[in-house]
C-alpha cells in the first residue's frame, strides 16, 4: 500500500505538469466576474479526471465505446446528416462573425474614446456555468493523451483494492494533479490587479485578431464537418 502511495503521488505530480491547463486557466482567470469563480473550472477538471479514472478502471470505458460503434451502425445515415447540418450551420456562423465584426469595427470607430475600465469591464464575461463545460471539455479532449493517467491507472490494475480504497487513491491523485491549478488561482488573488492589467493589454490584442482567427476557425470546422459526411456517403 506504502509503495502505491508513492506512485500515485509521483505520476500525480509529473501529470499535473500541464500546459494546456495551466495556460487555460491563466486566459480565463482574467475572464471572470469574480475570482473564486475560477473554482468551477478547477473543480470541473478535478471531477472529469477523477471520473475518467472510475471508468477506465472497472472497463467502462470499452462499454462506452462498444455502444457507440453500435449507434453508428445503426442509425451512421442520420449521424451523418446531423454532421453535414452542423457544417452548414458553422459555415453561416462565418459569415454572421465578419458581419458582426464589421458592424464593430463602425461603432469602435465612432466610440474610439473608450477607456480601459470599460475595457476591464467587457472582460468580466465568463460565467461560472461556462467555466465548468469549460473544464469539463478540455479534461475530456486531454484524456486521450493523458500518458501518465494511464501508466497510473495500469500500476493500479496491477493491486487488488476495495472501492473505498480505489476512491481515496483516484481522489488523492486529483488533488495532487490540480494543484498547480490552486497555487495559480492563489498567487492571482494576491496580485489581482497586476494580472488585471496584463489581461486587459492581452485582451487588445486578441480583440485585434480575433476578426481573422474566429472565422478561420469556424470555415475550417465547418468545411471538416461537410467534407466527412459527404466523402462517406458519396
Amino acid at each position: 500500500m506504502f509503495n502505491l502511495l508513492i506512485m500515485t503521488i509521483m505520476t500525480g505530480a509529473a501529470d499535473s505538469i500541464n500546459p494546456i491547463a495551466i495556460t487555460q486557466q491563466f486566459v480565463l482567470q482574467g475572464m471572470v466576474k469574480k475570482a473564486k469563480h475560477i473554482w468551477f473550472f478547477i473543480v470541473a477538471i478535478g471531477l472529469t479526471n477523477f471520473a475518467g479514472g472510475l471508468l477506465a478502471y472497472f472497463g467502462l470505458i470499452s462499454i462506452i465505446s462498444e455502444f457507440m460503434k453500435r449507434l453508428i451502425h445503426k442509425f451512421g445515415t442520420g449521424i451523418y446528416v446531423v454532421e453535414l447540418i452542423l457544417g452548414i450551420i458553422f459555415l453561416f456562423a462565418t459569415i454572421y462573425i465578419i458581419f458582426k465584426n464589421r458592424i464593430n469595427k463602425i461603432k469602435n470607430t465612432e466610440n474610439s474614446e473608450g477607456d480601459s475600465n470599460e475595457i476591464a469591464k467587457k472582460i468580466k464575461s465568463v460565467s461560472p456555468v461556462s467555466l465548468l463545460f469549460l473544464g469539463i471539455i478540455a479534461t475530456i479532449s486531454e484524456l486521450t493523451t493523458a500518458l501518465p493517467y494511464f501508466a497510473f491507472l495500469t500500476i493500479l490494475f496491477n493491486y487488488k483494492l476495495n472501492i473505498l480504497t480505489i476512491l481515496f487513491i483516484l481522489v488523492l491523485y486529483n488533488i495532487i494533479y490540480s494543484t498547480p491549478l490552486i497555487i495559480m488561482y492563489f498567487i492571482y488573488v494576491k496580485a489581482q490587479d497586476k494580472f488585471d492589467k496584463m489581461y486587459i493589454i492581452i485582451k487588445e490584442k486578441m480583440n485585434k485578431w480575433a476578426g481573422i482567427l474566429a472565422p478561420a476557425a469556424t470555415t475550417i470546422v465547418g468545411g471538416l464537418l461537410i467534407y466527412h459526411p459527404l466523402s462517406l456517403l458519396l
